[in-house]
């Protein structure tokens, strides 16, 4: 609730009960904290401004109190909030995180305060139903989806002789690309890189992840443990490494750096819709395409934010909490388009802010993509195994073979020795 909004109110109630004295005209307002880890690119200070609409709109004297943190904070907090028994009332993260929190039992089904308040899935791609399922309960209701795809710098690419209107589509012609928007000086010093793509870092993992899906493999077997001795999880990795041998790629100055796109002396990056309002809004003339196939199939990494209810010691909050889920579900096209992620309900997807935003042309090829979008798995260990930052073993490993410090297959043996071991861990 604004202050303007709240003053309004005081003085109604301190007029009316002079009027009628005795009389207690005024409503409380009633808090609905919410956890998100909407920081940084993810612009923490336009979702306060959707908060704090709902918080003057709303007529039920509902006021959404945001925190926001750092995701691997927001796991960390989200854990000792609830083990002393005051979480927030709604936590916005990641479906692949669900299992682990409720097998916690730090999350609340939501299958009947759904029904209570009229949440309507309808249309949303059935894979992202399933998603938001824990044991045939829904437990985190699903907002966007935000693909990893193809980013490109127009300028650099029409000043290589490429058309910038036909992206690339094959490793080949993704390579004839790289190749030619790699720039040299006398000395035989790169001075331009075709692309940017770190060694490590999340852009590392989620690139990764992609190139180990196109060649047909997946992170866990059959066995609940780590997959990445297989043959597809050599050639995907082999493929990042050849990728940093070839020169085209700048490797940045740090963990997961891409300053080299980021100051126009790359001509390609890798990365999700997140990307668009940055560039965008600081002039750079970019394009986006549907992530290459170099591999066997078309696959590219995703994940998706959804809002979940934890469990409380009173239920006296629930239907409130439901509610602002509710609304910020229906009201997903603005941060949608100025966070840089695309809603899965129809009716954020049939707002005027979403179809008519002149983003709107960056955003199509990741709504396009999301047919060959495939997520992590969402195992009980996950934010151990899939860590955002820090030295986990798939982030450690991943980064030694591409600088040349681990073999390939020395590499993959022991992220899979460490995968397993946090899988494993009790």
């Amino acid at each position: 609730m604004t202050k303007h909004s709240l003053l309004k109110i005081v003085v109604v109630a301190l007029v009316a009960l002079l009027l009628l004295p005795g009389a207690a005209l005024a409503q409380d307002s009633t808090p609905v904290t919410l956890m998100h880890g909407w920081t940084g690119a993810d612009n923490t200070e336009m979702l306060n401004t959707i908060f704090d609409r709902f918080n003057t709109d709303n007529d039920d004297g509902l006021v959404i109190e945001p925190t926001a943190l750092g995701w691997d904070d927001l796991f960390t907090q989200l854990t000792l909030t609830a083990a002393a028994g005051n979480p927030p009332d709604v936590v916005m993260f990641h479906n692949t995180e669900v299992t682990e929190f409720v097998r916690k039992g730090v999350l609340l089904p939501v299958d009947d305060l759904m029904a209570a308040v009229g949440v309507d899935l309808t249309g949303v791609p059935q894979n992202i139903i399933e998603l938001s399922k824990i044991d045939g309960e829904f437990y985190c209701l699903p907002g966007d989806l935000h693909p990893m795809n193809l980013y490109y710098n127009v300028d650099l690419v029409e000043a290589a002789g490429l058309d910038p209107d036909s992206p690339p589509t094959t490793g080949e012609e993704f390579m004839a690309w790289a190749e030619a928007m790699t720039i040299t000086d006398d000395d035989g010093v790169v001075t331009q890189y075709g692309l940017d793509q770190p060694l490590g870092g999340s852009l590392g993992r989620w690139f990764f992840h992609t190139l180990l899906y196109q060649f047909g493999g997946s992170w866990l077997g059959e066995d609940g443990l780590a997959a990445v001795d297989s043959e597809a999880a050599h050639k995907a990795l082999q493929y990042l490494v050849d990728l940093q041998n070839s020169g085209v790629s700048s490797i940045g100055t740090g963990f997961g750096d891409i300053s080299a796109f980021d100051a126009e002396r790359a001509g390609m990056i890798m990365g999700g819709p997140w990307m668009v309002n940055s560039y965008v809004t600081r002039g750079m003339n970019i394009g986006s395409a549907v992530m290459p196939t170099f591999g066997d199939v078309p696959a590219t990494w995703t994940n998706t934010h959804c809002l979940a209810l934890t469990v409380q010691d009173s239920d006296e909050n629930y239907l409130n909490s439901m509610n602002v889920v509710k609304w910020f579900l229906e009201n997903y096209a603005e941060p949608g388009i100025k966070v840089g992620i695309v809603p899965v309900l129809p009716v954020a997807l049939a707002d005027p802010y979403w179809t008519d935003h002149d983003y709107a042309q960056y955003y199509a090829p990741f709504v396009e993509s999301l047919s060959i979008a495939v997520m992590e798995p969402a195992i009980e260990k996950y934010t151990s195994v899939f860590s955002f930052g820090g030295q986990s073993p798939l982030l450690r490993n991943l980064e030694a073979a591409q600088a040349g410090d681990k073999s390939v297959e020395e590499a993959l043996a022991d992220m899979k020795a460490g995968i397993d071991e946090l899988i494993l861990d009790e």
